[in-house]
């Protein structure tokens, strides 16, 4: 078994303060005695991505302008948690918010989307049972076209490289290989 040492933070500098991130850069002493300058960005709040499948065996797949890439991506539902949110009350919202559904909620797992730069997880679910809800207000800052495509369609879309969202990529690939946790 290989013993790793860890980093050691020596000091820590805000470069950018903004409601929605912070930007620091610690000093920190590598194993080897080095010192280095590493930017990470803070808070690091938790977000879902929820795979929706109706009855009839078809997945809920939206697709959302992107505006850094400047291109309309195929997603599924999903966004940040707020601070003390439960996951599953997060997951309810996001899927309200962005698809007027509610349903029962299954874990799928998660991963880290940016583990060089955030130490935020991105949590999947698998969502059934879905049932309309009109009660949520949208996000003025989000606009969506919606699709439901069969998991054949799903598969043949990534094969195309027209799925090039990675929270899409690793939810599908969480949803096909691990099958359902408990929640």
């Amino acid at each position: 078994m290989t013993v790793r040492s860890s980093w050691k933070k020596k000091a820590r500098k805000v470069l950018l303060n903004h409601p929605r991130m912070t930007v620091v850069e610690d000093i920190v002493l590598l194993p080897s005695g080095h010192e280095t300058e590493y930017l990470l960005i803070t808070p690091s709040p938790d977000s879902v991505c929820l795979v929706a499948k109706r009855s009839d065996g078809k997945f809920l797949v939206q697709k959302e302008y992107s505006y850094p890439s400047n291109e309309w991506l195929y997603q599924f539902p999903g966004g940040g948690v707020s601070q003390d949110e439960p996951l599953e009350n997060a997951a309810a919202r996001e899927l309200a918010e962005e698809a007027s559904l509610q349903g029962e909620l299954h874990a799928l797992g998660w991963f880290y989307p940016d583990n060089r730069r955030r130490t935020s997880k991105m949590q999947l679910f698998l969502v059934t049972d879905l049932k309309e809800d009109t009660s949520t207000t949208k996000d003025v800052e989000e606009e969506f076209e919606t699709y439901w495509f069969t998991e054949s369609e799903i598969d043949q879309l990534i094969q195309r490289g027209e799925v090039v969202n990675y929270s899409m990529l690793a939810a599908w690939a969480f949803y096909k290989t691990k099958g359902i946790l408990k929640v």
